[in-house]
């Protein structure tokens, strides 16, 4: 009877609160655990959607965070510049002898689309585009006639602009046969390769004077599939002339459709006010 009472005697105060808060210490393995901290609650049930919560709170400042940081870094901005909106732009120059040959002295007109090339380049600038965007440029050149030469990959625009501008200088001319779908189809491949990953932003400036001087040679599958190459690539194909008396038809066919064609011209005979004002024009309108 005494062990009886001695089992029924009630507890000392406290101590079944102390027996409860050993057993939450103590895991099913026997090993005691730490006290979940009251600040950090558990992913699952009820707090994985305030933890959702939070996470939607945090997200807004963490891009402010970011975006800050980019504009405290100089080269981060201009890294978000490039984002906005490239355009890439390959010039493709004839130097063959039809171009070459045509003007005393030999070689003149060449200098004649050399110094376009460099007028073109002195206007690529970047500028407020629509919708918010900054409206960038990638430029590059080659020269050809039975061969292609790169003259300059593509180059961020304006701090490139100098070493394009001098390597375009630098140019002598090849004077032999016009192999303008090789040279197009060479464009195209320094497009593909550099510059923005937006085909649709992607333009060839094709400067000829639309033949050879003696009969087509075109070893690259002709005119008409590299033009076609371009277009299936999204790539659009200006067709500039070097002077306005040069052959309508081929010009035509090389410009991906009537609008890249008009009448654009690099150079004339001369340095006629009305000369000045077409290569004016022609500049304006294809950076437009």
């Amino acid at each position: 009877p005494t062990q009886l009472l001695l089992l029924a005697r009630p507890s000392p105060p406290g101590l079944k609160l102390r027996r409860r808060r050993r057993a939450e210490r103590t895991s099913p393995s026997g090993h005691r655990s730490l006290p979940a901290h009251p600040a950090l609650p558990l992913l699952h049930g009820d707090t994985q959607a305030g933890d959702m919560r939070l996470l939607r709170a945090l997200l807004p400042l963490l891009l402010q965070a970011s975006w800050a940081t980019a504009q405290d870094d100089p080269a981060a901005a201009r890294a978000i510049a490039f984002q906005d909106c490239p355009v890439d732009l390959f010039f493709v120059l004839d130097t063959s002898e039809s171009v070459a040959l045509r003007l005393k002295p030999y070689g003149a007109l060449v200098d004649k689309v050399k110094a376009f090339t460099k007028r073109f380049i002195d206007n690529l600038n970047d500028r407020y585009y629509r919708c918010d965007r900054n409206l960038v440029w990638n430029a590059g050149a080659l020269h050809y006639s039975d061969e292609v030469e790169i003259i300059q990959g593509l180059t961020r625009m304006p701090s490139g602009r100098d070493a394009l501008k001098s390597s375009v200088d630098s140019v002598k001319y090849f004077g032999k046969g016009t192999y303008t779908d090789c040279a197009i189809k060479k464009g195209l491949e320094e497009l593909l390769v550099g510059g923005s990953h937006l085909k649709e932003n992607k333009y060839l400036i094709v400067v000829t004077d639309g033949h050879p001087l003696e009969g087509y040679k075109e070893p690259c599958g002709g005119l008409e599939d590299a033009v076609n190459e371009a277009k299936h690539l999204g790539i659009k194909v200006f067709s500039v002339a070097i002077t306005p008396d040069h052959l309508e038809p081929r010009l035509s066919i090389i410009a991906t459709d009537h609008t890249y064609r008009r009448n654009f011209t690099a150079a004339d005979w001369g340095q006629s006010r009305d000369a000045e004002e077409v290569i004016s024009q022609t500049i304006d309108t294809i950076q437009t």
